[in-house]
């Protein structure tokens, strides 16, 4: 007890006079439950399965909070106040042991939902909270949000607990969008002048400006740690509905981001482009992360053709509703009126990722290709790498089978790489260029990605062409490199590849060398490689070599047709 007491004194040494009579100043995700019956009903059962005991995984006191102001009922309220206090109240007991608390563990990551917890609880529920404990949950967040902008100086209880600053100033990484969050419910629970005034004239803006050139929606971190746009555009509409300035940049983001992963998901409508880390599982299968995405993204821009896009998407992918019940809330957001899509294919040139498709029936040849600006930890080095799927993956990076699903390399991607005596030659942060055009029904694509290795590479320059259309899809490479440096042309594949006269047979995927017309041929069994803490449970890759500055190859979706 003396340990909780002596925190709870350095809490009050901080009390703030929190501003009385404000009502709802954090809009709620809904004004009301709305028409979608069955949403209200699987949300608040959700919010009675945690308010029995059971405590559902990912259960948050924002739900709680969000039900207790729907419906009116105190008992919901009561739940979020509890595990609220039982935030603070640990934190007070790692702070008075001269500790960090849990908020700023892995470098203030979860401070976001953490402090909304705390803000939304405060504002919603507020009634039933003493005065002393509202005093202690003001300082609380007071200290959290010092800390995360002054990593430097950050101090709990006193004890300097100084950090790291990770992506404090970079609105394109998912860190920022948590600290963005937490900053920005609790200035508008608490109504501190002091957190709006950064918010609008310093963290608003620099997502503004890093998004003034930023076209064609999606993520430079990829599919997979880019769903963190769904934060954003969360924490966006949050603050244009409590009458915030509007902040074009994000509407646009949003709008764009629809037709983004409309195209970025193949055409089963289960699974999207595999792109960047994919840490939370290594296949990128359809997740309740990507409906929530779009459901924000839509409502914050619901009418225009990408919304009515969206509106088809959400109506038709596998995920259909939210499957697990840390997402139940977001169902409660319309989905609208739904258009199939007719374009073929989408070019991001802000995320550096584009897709094309033969039809938008299921069983099109769908293409995924990168190349654009590398800039992001969670990016690959992958420009000029591509992805193959019809009815199920052609060609694909090796990392979606591997155990970490982080794999990083030129070694696991569909790209040519290049080797020197030491190993292979990577690839640096860079921008990339990419230009598209269609003709005779055939998508032409050239990217020159020689900035990817940069000045004083022995890579001084590579292109690389794609033609794409439903029966062949022809890859042309050319390059110029500095002795001994070769260049390996290499795709992946799901399945056991095998040997056709000249010919390589992986499935129905049929590999056409034509330039060098007999490469040397080397087949890889993605189980056999040894990395450290890595495990690759499947997958195989070609490699061709032998070339002289330039490849040529075909690739056939359907087997192996006549040579010509």
């Amino acid at each position: 007890m003396a340990g909780r007491q002596q925190g709870r004194w350095w809490i009050l040494c901080m009390v703030l006079v929190l501003p009385t009579g404000l009502q709802a100043a954090v809009p709620p995700l809904v004004d009301e439950t709305g028409e979608n019956r069955r949403a209200w009903s699987r949300f608040e059962n959700w919010v009675r399965d945690a308010l029995s005991g059971r405590d559902p995984y990912g259960f948050r006191a924002r739900d709680a909070a969000l039900a207790g102001k729907l419906s009116g009922r105190k008992l919901y309220c009561q739940l979020a106040v509890a595990m609220v206090e039982e935030q603070v109240a640990r934190a007070e007991q790692a702070i008075a042991a001269g500790d960090r608390p849990g908020i700023a563990a892995d470098s203030y990551l979860q401070v976001g939902p953490m402090l909304a917890d705390l803000a939304v609880t405060l504002d919603w529920c507020g009634s039933l909270l003493e005065q002393e404990q509202k005093a202690r949950w003001a300082a609380y967040a007071e200290q959290t949000l010092e800390n995360v902008w002054n990593p430097a100086g950050a101090s709990w209880g006193g004890k300097a607990h100084p950090w790291s600053g990770w992506s404090i100033d970079n609105p394109g990484n998912n860190y920022y969008y948590s600290f963005l969050e937490a900053t920005q419910y609790w200035a508008l629970a608490s109504g501190s002048e002091r957190w709006l005034k950064l918010l609008q004239e310093d963290k608003w803006p620099r997502v503004a400006d890093y998004f003034a050139g930023y076209r064609g929606g999606g993520s430079r971190e990829g599919t997979a740690y880019g769903l963190s746009h769904a934060r954003l555009f969360e924490v966006y509409r949050t603050w244009r509905r409590a009458g915030h300035d509007p902040v074009p940049e994000v509407d646009r983001l949003a709008r764009e981001s629809m037709e983004y992963w409309v195209h970025a998901t193949v055409p089963t409508l289960d699974m999207v482009a595999a792109i960047g880390d994919q840490a939370r599982v290594s296949m990128p299968v359809m997740y309740d992360y990507h409906r929530k995405l779009m459901l924000l993204a839509h409502a914050l821009v619901p009418e225009g053709e990408e919304a009515r896009h969206a509106a088809w998407w959400l109506r038709h992918i596998s995920v259909r509703e939210m499957g697990d019940g840390a997402n139940f809330r977001y169902d409660l957001l319309p989905v609208g009126q739904g258009e199939k899509p007719r374009r073929l294919w989408y070019y991001s040139p802000g995320a550096g990722h584009l897709f094309a498709r033969t039809a938008w029936d299921k069983q099109a040849l769908w293409l995924s290709f990168v190349a654009g600006t590398y800039d992001e930890d969670h990016a690959h080095q992958d420009q000029g790498s591509f992805s193959l799927f019809r009815g199920k993956w052609l060609a694909v990076t090796e990392n979606v089978f591997t155990h970490s699903g982080i794999q990083q390399g030129t070694d696991v991607h569909n790209l040519l790489r290049f080797l020197s005596p030491e190993g292979d030659v990577g690839q640096r942060f860079s921008r990339n260029l990419l230009q598209v055009g269609e003709r005779d029904g055939r998508l032409g694509i050239r990217a020159d990605l020689s900035a990817a290795y940069g000045d004083g590479s022995p890579v001084s320059s590579w292109t690389r062409q794609l033609d794409f259309g439903s029966g062949e899809v022809t890859v042309v490479d050319e390059y110029r490199v500095a002795a001994p440096v070769q260049a390996v042309w290499q795709i992946n594949v799901p399945v056991k590849p095998r040997r056709k006269g000249r010919d390589i047979l992986a499935g129905k995927l049929c590999i056409r060398p034509r330039e060098p017309a007999a490469p040397e041929i080397r087949i890889l069994h993605w189980t056999d490689v040894q990395k450290p803490d890595e495990t690759f449970r499947d997958g195989w890759k070609v490699e061709l070599g032998g070339g002289q500055g330039r490849y040529r190859v075909s690739l056939f979706p359907a087997g192996c047709p006549p040579a010509s």
